[in-house]
Parts: structure tokens; C-alpha cells; sequence
């Protein structure tokens, strides 16, 4: 099950592709750590504003283009001809429509936002929300062009600008004694965003096909395949979100501790960002090229070396809970220790369902990773609505690890199911597509 061969025999391999993808990624574990500071800084009152908030900042990124980047990326990097360069046109306007029309849509909304949140002072919020999502889609563009021809290292680098510019900048008001709102962050990351836009497309504007036509039958092909995407994703930020919307209405004191144990057990997911940053090109290309009997095995190999690096931070959360949150945090949100202990004992879990979510986009089957996403937010949903009123943030973490564990088991199960039939088909003579 697991090509420990393969490992070995591509190890060179894997380090110069997976390492700068790692690194990359870890720009993201890196805010983690700098947002723990912005806890600790921050006034309660002023993080449960950008706690809340963040998660309505998730699906405007998402709605804004976020969904239709994931099928550039695949569509183009099944090849290097005219149909994979008008592809890439195609995703690329996509996402800049999108990317306006959701901003336009939070700037509309911001009065019902303020109000279903009144005891949240939301001033200002809703524009900076739309700064965000438009600067961050469009600098999102030429990374994910890079992410079609693996240049890793050179998404790294604009990764880590992008870290840079935000983390100096939060990093200074800090040490000034005068971050005291999450407007600061907000424009912090816009600023960052604009910067990596730069960066990016001067190294990627080589790959920015402008003799390509752009045509209605790729724009169809893209949004085809991107309406799976938004699907997924929004089942997505329901049952990844659901429970810190949840808490700022039923049991608002539990908001921070919540959201603080949310930024630890993230630092993690810089491996499977890290991971699915090359599974996807990769699974694309070797499943266009009729290689599947190879994608399985590189999907668990994959799976494997997650679980190893996660391994001694997920041992640490579920054995030593209550230190560790007084330590990091100290003393301040000393009773999320349970929400730790059970979200992070849920990491083991996370590179399954994360990587074969990934094999459903490559192979072609997004709507498989729709409906497992769909099946985990429906279960988190409604346990949310159980269990919230009751336990607080416990209920949420005990709703998110149901939901996540359902959703990991059939996702694998279907796509194993769907790899094992195409192999047959093919050596039956059926089509490769």
C-alpha cells in the first residue's frame, strides 16, 4: 500500500519539489505563531471581532476566485499545449470577475453583517474584508500559474515576501504597544497581498499566455469543473466555520479560548498545504498520461510521511493539553485544554481525508470531494446544534471531529473505488479520460 520504494528511489526528488513547497507553507505556520501573539496582545473584545470575522473573510476569498484558482491549476497543468494556455486564460478572468463581484457583495452586506453581530463593534470591517479578498485574488493568479509548472521555489519566495512585509508590519505595532484592533491586521495582509502580486508576476509572466484565445468552450470547461470546487468549498467553510458563527451567537465567552486552540492545531496544517501543493499538479499529469496505477500508491506514501512529521506535535497536544495553552498562551485561555485535547488528536485523521480530497480534483471526480465535504458539513451542522448550547466550544471541537472522520472514510473509500474501476477499464481498451 505504502511505495516506501518510491520514496527512496525519488528522495532527491521529493526534497527539491517538497521542500520549497514545505517552506512555503510554512509561512502559514509562522502566522500562526505570530498570531498567538496577536491573542495575547489583542483585547478580548477586539479578537472576538477578528475571530469572527476571519471566517467571513474565508468565504469571500472562496467566492471571490479561491475555487476557480483550484481548477486553473489542475486544467493547466495537464499539459503544456494551446488547449491547457486557454485554460489558463479562462481561469484567469474567471477569477477576476469573481474576485470583484464578492467584494462588491461584502461592502453591500455589511449592514446585515453588523447588525446579526451586535455585540460586535464591525465599523469599517466589511471594506477591508473586500480589500482582502480582491488583492488577495489577484495575487493569487500568477502563483497558481507557477503551482502549474511546479516552480516551487519560486512560489516560496514570493510565499515568504508575502510573510515578510505582513509579519513586519503586525510585528512593529506590536513592539510599539499599539496593535489594539483587527482593523490593523486586515490592512496589514492587504498590503502583503499587493506586494506578493508583484513578485509573483514578474517571475511568472512568462507563463501568462497572451497569444492564447480566449474562447467560451475553455471559460465553460473551467467553470464546469470550478462549480465542484465552490461546492466543496463552501460545504467546506460550513463545517470549518460553522462552529466559531455558531459560538459568537450561543456561547460567545467561548469564542476566544476556541479560537485560540483553532490557531495552534493550524499550525499542522502546513503539511498538507505543503503536500497538496504538489499532489495536485502531479496527480493531474500522471492520470492525463494514463499512469494510474502509480497515483494510489503516491497518495499513501504521501499520507505516511504527513503522519510521521505530525506525529510528535499530536502527541504532545492529546498527552500535555493544559500545559501547553498555559504555556503558549499563558494562563489567558487555560480552559480550552479539552477543545485541544480533541482537536488535536483530530490531526491524525486530517492527511487522509486532505490528500484523497485532493485525488478526487486530479482524477477528474471534484463532485466526490463535494459530497464527502457535504456528508462532514451536514453531521457538523446539526451536532453543532446539539452540542453547542450544552458544552460550548468542547460541543464544537466533539461536532468537528465527527464530521471530519465521517468525511475522511468515504471519501477514501470512493476514491479507491473509482481508481480501482478506471484501471480496469483501461486494460479492458476503455479510454484513458
Amino acid at each position: 500500500m505504502f511505495d516506501l520504494r518510491g520514496i527512496y528511489e525519488f528522495r532527491h526528488r521529493i526534497l527539491s519539489i517538497g521542500l520549497p513547497a514545505f517552506v512555503s507553507r510554512s509561512t502559514l505556520a509562522l502566522w500562526g505563531i505570530l498570531s498567538i501573539f496577536i491573542i495575547r496582545v489583542l483585547p478580548e473584545e477586539a479578537y472576538a471581532v477578528y475571530a469572527v470575522t476571519r471566517a467571513i473573510e474565508m468565504i469571500g476569498v472562496l467566492i471571490g476566485g479561491g475555487f476557480i484558482q483550484q481548477a486553473l491549476i489542475k486544467m493547466a497543468s495537464e499539459g503544456d499545449g494551446t488547449r491547457e494556455h486557454e485554460l489558463a486564460n479562462a481561469g484567469i478572468m474567471l477569477s477576476l470577475a469573481f474576485a470583484f463581484l464578492s467584494g462588491g457583495l461584502l461592502i453591500a452586506t455589511g449592514g446585515i453583517m453588523g447588525r446579526f453581530y451586535d455585540t460586535l463593534d464591525l465599523t469599517g470591517i466589511p471594506v477591508l474584508l473586500a480589500g482582502i479578498v480582491v488583492s488577495g485574488t489577484i495575487s493569487g493568479i500568477p502563483r497558481a500559474l507557477l503551482l502549474t509548472r511546479h516552480r516551487m521555489k519560486d512560489v516560496m519566495y514570493s510565499d515568504i515576501l508575502q510573510l515578510a512585509v505582513r509579519g513586519g508590519i503586525i510585528g512593529v505595532l506590536i513592539l510599539q504597544g499599539s496593535l489594539s484592533t483587527s482593523h490593523q491586521i486586515f490592512m496589514a495582509i492587504i498590503i502583503s497581498n499587493i506586494c506578493a502580486f508583484f513578485v509573483s508576476l514578474a517571475i511568472a509572466k512568462r507563463f501568462c499566455f497572451r497569444d492564447a484565445a480566449l474562447r467560451l468552450t475553455p471559460v465553460r470547461q473551467v467553470m464546469g469543473f470550478a462549480l465542484f470546487s465552490l461546492g466543496t468549498a463552501m460545504a467546506n467553510f460550513i463545517y470549518t466555520s460553522t462552529d466559531m458563527l455558531m459560538l459568537g451567537k450561543l456561547a460567545p465567552a467561548d469564542i476566544a479560548p476556541y479560537g485560540a486552540v483553532r490557531s495552534l492545531t493550524a499550525l499542522t496544517l502546513v503539511v498538507l498545504e505543503a503536500g497538496n501543493m504538489v499532489l495536485l499538479p502531479l496527480l493531474s499529469r500522471m492520470w492525463m498520461q494514463g499512469q494510474r496505477h502509480l497515483v494510489i500508491a503516491r497518495v499513501w506514501s504521501s499520507v505516511l510521511l504527513a503522519e510521521v512529521i505530525m506525529l510528535p506535535v499530536v502527541a504532545a497536544f492529546v498527552l500535555f493539553p493544559r500545559q501547553i495553552m498555559n504555556l503558549v498562551y499563558s494562563g489567558k485561555y487555560d480552559d480550552g485544554w479539552p477543545v485541544l485535547l480533541v482537536l488535536g488528536a483530530l490531526i491524525v485523521v486530517r492527511p487522509m481525508g486532505s490528500f484523497f480530497s485532493t485525488v478526487s480534483l486530479a482524477v477528474g471526480k471534484p463532485q466526490y470531494s463535494m459530497y464527502s465535504v457535504g456528508i462532514s458539513a451536514i453531521v457538523n451542522v446539526g451536532l453543532n446544534f446539539l452540542l453547542i448550547r450544552s458544552y460550548g466550544g468542547l460541543g464544537a471541537a466533539l461536532a468537528t471531529a465527527a464530521a471530519v472522520i465521517l468525511g475522511t472514510v468515504w471519501i477514501t473509500w470512493v476514491i479507491l473505488r473509482h481508481v480501482e474501476k478506471a484501471d480496469c477499464l483501461l486494460l479492458d481498451g476503455g479510454t484513458r479520460n
